[in-house]
């Protein structure tokens, strides 16, 4: 089993990096790539940078110098369910890019033109251990379902509340549905998980440079704990 870990930012990796042996870093198209052993599990991790279009060119160099067998992107959201607190963790369901928009020419919002969807589907196989990992930690809530993505910062009400009705999403980010393009494109199973750094609203620019950090490591502890259980799964 090999397995491909992007994050957007050095804070939601540098954890899962400090745990890797036998590392070999190169860099592609201004990308440090770190191929090396995570508990065993044979892994290439990377820092894409902010964005889908970041996202997307890391996604496709991993799957092209690589060939993981998994993609799985991890980082930090804001909640858009209100169970979901500052730490919390969304395991997506399926990705959506919200701010995909034809409808002026008669199409759903967030269809994506080439591979004909709106909701991306993650692998059922490892949003399950996603959870398990989450409930084995004992003390992190978890919430399932559906994860957007944008370029777009959610920090108003009036934001959030649009992706609430657009798309029944429980955290907003910037970069998991494109990374879920991608690997839909090429055929490659992905997973996505976030940790809530804020509430994806007024309160938003305050909260996310206080918590970003905490909400980051708890998403690198599950992450840690899956790769310890993925052979049974895979």
């Amino acid at each position: 089993m090999f397995v491909g870990i992007i994050g957007a930012m050095e804070l939601e990796i540098e954890g899962l990096k400090a745990l890797m042996t036998d590392i070999e870093m190169k860099t592609i198209s201004s990308i440090n790539f770190y191929h090396g052993k995570i508990n065993g599990v044979d892994t290439v991790i990377a820092v894409a940078g902010v964005g889908k279009v970041n996202a997307a060119v890391c996604a496709q160099t991993m799957i092209l110098k690589y060939s993981p067998d998994l993609v799985i992107n991890i980082g930090v959201a804001g909640g858009l369910a209100p169970e979901l607190k500052i730490g919390d963790i969304a395991v997506a369901d399926a990705v959506v890019e919200h701010d995909m928009d034809t409808t002026a020419v008669g199409d759903p919002k967030g269809l994506i033109s080439g591979i004909n969807m709106v909701e991306m589907p993650c692998d059922k196989r490892i949003s399950d251990l996603m959870e398990k990992s989450v409930a084995a930690l004992g003390n992190i809530n978890s919430r399932r379902g559906i994860i957007a993505s944008g370029d777009q910062f959610i920090c108003t009400s009036e934001q959030r509340d649009k992706i609430i009705d657009d798309f029944g999403a429980i955290a907003a980010e910037m970069e998991g549905a494109s990374i879920g393009h991608v690997c839909v494109m090429n055929k490659v199973p992905f997973g996505v998980l976030r940790a809530i750094s804020d509430g994806a609203n007024d309160d938003s620019v305050m909260d996310y440079p206080t918590f970003a950090k905490m909400a980051a490591e708890n998403s690198i502890k599950i992450i840690a704990k899956l790769l310890g259980n993925i052979k049974e799964v895979y």
